[in-house]
């Protein structure tokens, strides 16, 4: 295991010495054991892009019991679906496989007291998981304000484990929704946005995705491994495919018993 985690921070290193981006964080936690297992920048305070929208699924799911109510889909932002009343149910899930951002700002004004006070329940709910490194200006990630670092976002996933609506959408590799066109219904499908990370590992129960200029490429899940599960955070990456293969390193090394540090075909970056 010494092995890995140092070869592992060895090419972050090279990495970071050749992008002058986000410097980027690791974090691999065993909350069985409350053993932190790679603790890489983990206190660094960095853009979370869409993993945000963990938060704001909690938050909403809080408070909103009732999914199959409609609302009407808002225009603040570019989204994957028609502009039309939707259920709960399926802004959520939109939101949590496809990063939707404009169903991400619906549900937040869906909330009481508008967006204002959904951002302040935000905040609140990090507060009271103890995160105080962490703020939130938007419902959807795109604003670069909303910060946080590796150890605080471990935190997140590990609660948004408990909502059993997160885990179920989270990890789906692909929706279908019926879109009502004119007098016709126009299925809609939706792809995941870790979909390589899901196929790749089927043991994955939450999952979330992370993209803006100021974050970088960003992942955090939740992965169960026999009775231990484990919380991997990954901010900053250089780009999608660094990501993923930093996660399939980190997996393979200490979840699957398979030292690919030492395969000689194993290239991270």
């Amino acid at each position: 295991m010494q092995k890995a985690i140092i070869f592992l921070m060895c090419k972050l290193a090279l990495v970071s010495a050749a992008w002058a981006g986000p410097p980027g964080a690791i974090w691999l936690y065993n909350s069985q054991r409350d053993e932190v297992l790679i603790g890489h920048n983990a206190n660094a305070r960095h853009s979370i892009a869409s993993i945000t929208k963990i938060m704001t699924a909690m938050v909403y799911l809080d408070y909103h019991k009732y999914l199959e109510t409609k609302i009407r889909l808002g225009n603040m932002h570019r989204s994957n679906l028609p502009r039309q009343e939707w259920s709960r149910r399926d802004l959520l899930a939109a939101m949590l496989v496809r990063s939707d951002n404009a169903a991400a700002e619906t549900l937040a004004a869906d909330y009481p007291g508008g967006r204002d006070a959904f951002i302040r329940a935000m905040n609140a709910k990090a507060r009271s998981l103890k995160m105080v490194n962490t703020h939130f200006e938007d419902a959807s990630g795109l604003s670069s304000k909303n910060i946080s670092n590796a150890g605080e976002v471990s935190i997140m996933i590990s609660a948004a484990a408990k909502y059993a609506f997160i885990r179920q959408a989270s990890v789906k590799k692909q929706i279908l929704l019926d879109a009502q066109v004119g007098k016709k219904v126009r299925t809609i499908e939706l792809y995941n946005t870790n979909r390589p990370l899901l196929f790749e590992f089927d043991n994955v129960i939450v999952s979330k995705t992370g993209f803006t200029n100021a974050a970088g490429w960003c992942v955090a899940m939740v992965v169960e491994n026999g009775p231990d599960q484990y919380v991997v955070v990954v901010l900053g990456s250089k780009n999608k495919q660094v990501r993923a293969e930093t996660v399939k390193t980190i997996l393979y090394n200490h979840l699957k018993d398979s030292d690919v540090a030492e395969s000689s075909d194993w290239q991270i970056f």
